[in-house]
């Protein structure tokens, strides 16, 4: 099958598209990226205003569409064209891949992708609620790309830069903060860069368990999840209303045989044994008692870790997206 896949292509979501792509790739299929930033710039370099961009897109997808008359047009996570007038020249395949769920839109602006084929969501509560308004929708978790996320051989200067008790790598916000200060008695690292000049970090004295003082991507992830006993992964907010969306964390920590310590989802149970192959919590009680159990047990966090690895090779890897995309299509 020839594939275009439409996303955004630069920082860490270039790199997880890529690894998606690969997926594709070793199962045999051609793909096709184009990167929807591009697209809305004359000669792919000078941004225009937002109607002269949308038009621009416009007109550079059916061009693409035209010269590689591919089987599927893929959209993922963002949808920056207008769908009716894409059906109107397109036969083939159109699907929207959703990694938001509900932490961006309401459910009546997801009306416009009864056009689409296919509709993939990360979220369960997503797919529920978009079934209801009649919408062709499936959840499909992320994929992880194991060969990248894979335990790491660290030299002594990285095991000094990066160990630690337990690590967190994520945008400050307030409630994340009041889930860190929780355990950060406990030997936190913390990564990236707004630890520094969130106002109620600072008053909670996280800034002191703050590492690099810089966003961390790539490698550098790797090597901080095979530093850390354990890892930690907090919601985004709004999605703690919600309880949905298992993240590309929730499968790259385990892929790297991290012990993940992770905010409950409802899509949790599915993707992992809890207790075995993750460790969970619901409250800030729950993450002090687990962070304890995991300082009291390290035997434990390691046979966690390898548990999850396990189940990442064995079942969360793209190729397994791929596979099941290509049952859905038939």
């Amino acid at each position: 099958m020839k594939i275009l896949m439409i996303g955004n292509f630069s920082g860490w979501m270039g790199l997880h598209l890529n690894h998606f792509i690969s997926g594709f790739r070793s199962r045999g299929h051609i793909v096709y990226p184009a990167d929807y930033n591009k697209m809305s710039r004359f000669g792919g370099i000078f941004p225009l205003n937002d109607k002269l961009s949308c038009e621009l897109r416009q007109r550079g997808l059916e061009k693409l569409i035209t010269s590689l008359r591919p089987d599927m047009v893929m959209m993922v996570s963002s949808c920056k064209f207008d769908l009716e007038r894409l059906r109107g020249y397109y036969s083939g395949i159109i699907s929207f891949y959703d990694y938001d769920g509900p932490r961006r839109n309401k459910m009546e602006d997801y009306l416009r992708f009864k056009t689409v084929d296919m509709f993939l969501t990360v979220s369960e509560y997503t797919r529920r609620n978009l079934t209801e308004l009649g919408i062709n929708a499936h959840y499909l978790a992320h994929g992880v790309d194991t060969g990248y996320y894979a335990p790491a051989e660290l030299s002594p200067t990285e095991k000094k830069k990066f160990g630690s008790a337990f690590s967190y790598v994520g945008r400050a916000t307030d409630r994340r903060s009041e889930y860190c200060r929780e355990i950060a008695n406990l030997g936190l690292a913390l990564y990236g860069k707004r630890w520094r000049s969130n106002s109620k970090c600072i008053a909670a004295g996280l800034d002191s368990c703050n590492r690099l003082k810089r966003d961390v991507v790539g490698r550098e992830l790797v090597m901080i999840y095979s530093a850390s006993d354990a890892v930690l992964n907090i919601l985004q907010e709004p999605l703690d209303q919600f309880q949905t969306i298992l993240s590309l964390q929730n499968f790259a920590i385990p892929s790297a045989g991290a012990c993940i310590l992770t905010e409950y989802v409802e899509e949790l149970p599915g993707a992992f044994v809890l207790g075995e192959e993750v460790l969970a919590f619901q409250s800030k009680e729950e993450l002090r008692e687990q962070a304890a159990r995991c300082v009291r047990e390290p035997g434990l966090v390691r046979k966690i870790g390898a548990a999850a690895r396990k189940r990442c090779l064995a079942e969360h890897t793209h190729e397994k997206r791929v596979d099941a995309i290509m049952e859905l299509i038939g």
